[in-house]
């Protein structure tokens, strides 16, 4: 049936827009029970290289992976295809390039916008939804966010997947924080502040329709597409949206709860370590996203919500500036 084959099209286009970073290397989720109730909320951490997770390696796989989240899809597409098409079959002009026009980006966007500082937590939300959502990046947020016809504020990314005939938007929110819970409480702020604004809903779907990854997918596959993110039009009933709140945070006291390093030790049992003593907050992080969405009066069943714990967000912050110098 031509629905049946067209559904098939528009899942494999959303397919080519999912990167595949080595997300699991760097990051790690802890096991955490089935189900605490809405908002789901999902406890994550960097890797440990033995006592302590390894934030110098985190930072610098950060910042290699900021190329595929700054730069268009169609732009690396065509790179790839340049790449190796000299005399030497070793040209990599073409990729240099588009590193040099991602460091721009984000050099660029800290200089207009100083105090905002916050790309190193959109690239995490990124890669988190690459990862644990299975979605694909449908906006290149940065490379929009330096536009001076674009506004800076809205949301950090779009990321979409396409499942039994209905398509998931998932609106990324991500916040580098003191604590899991000022995190959570700036959080349920944004997401209220977005649900209220008519204005930059319509943006969002704008940007979607005219100036994201979409432009790289065939004339037929976009059309597909175009039909689910017509807020006026019939396929509107088969998406689903959804927010998704990023928070990496200060975790001030777990990381210094460490095993003794001795022969008797394994490596792996200080990350196992962290892992239990981390998982035992599941059940407060949770409360805390839910009191501030209550409060709000967002609707917890329509938010996912990821806690990323760190020694220190400034440090990570300052770690990945550094790669961009």
């Amino acid at each position: 049936m031509a629905g049946e084959d067209d559904a098939k099209v528009l899942a494999l286009a959303l397919d080519s827009l999912k990167d595949v970073p080595d997300v699991d290397t760097f990051i790690a989720r802890c096991p955490g029970p089935p189900d605490l109730g809405d908002p789901p909320t999902i406890l994550l951490y960097p890797r440990f290289k033995e006592d302590a997770p390894d934030i110098s390696a985190f930072a610098e796989w950060l910042w290699i992976n900021a190329i595929n989240y700054a730069i268009p899809l169609r732009k690396r597409k065509l790179a790839q295809q340049t790449a190796g098409a000299g005399p030497s079959g070793a040209d990599l002009a073409s990729t240099a390039r588009l590193y040099l026009e991602a460091k721009r980006a984000f050099l660029n966007f800290n200089k207009a916008y100083p105090s905002r500082a916050s790309e190193v937590g959109e690239l995490i939300a990124y890669l988190v939804a690459l990862r644990f959502l299975n979605a694909g990046q449908l906006a290149s947020k940065m490379a929009l966010k330096t536009n001076t016809n674009m506004p800076i504020h809205g949301l950090d990314g779009v990321h979409a997947s396409f499942e039994n005939g209905v398509m998931t938007l998932y609106f990324l929110e991500s916040k580098l924080a003191k604590t899991a819970a000022s995190g959570a409480k700036e959080y349920a702020e944004s997401v209220k502040g977005f649900g209220n604004s008519r204005k930059q809903y319509l943006v969002e779907y704008e940007i979607l329709s005219d100036l994201g990854n979409l432009q790289a997918l065939s004339d037929e596959q976009k059309l597909l597409a175009m039909e689910y993110l017509d807020i006026y039009g019939k396929k509107k009933s088969q998406r689903i949206e959804r927010s998704i709140g990023v928070i990496c945070f200060t975790e001030g006291n777990h990381y210094s709860n460490k095993l003794q390093k001795n022969k008797a030790t394994p490596p792996a049992a200080h990350e196992k370590n962290f892992s239990s003593i981390y998982e035992a907050d599941h059940a407060r992080h949770l409360a805390a996203v839910k009191k501030y969405l209550d409060e709000k009066d967002v609707k917890s069943d329509e938010c996912e919500v990821f806690f990323v714990a760190v020694p220190d967000v400034n440090v990570l912050r300052e770690l990945f500036q550094e790669h961009m110098k």
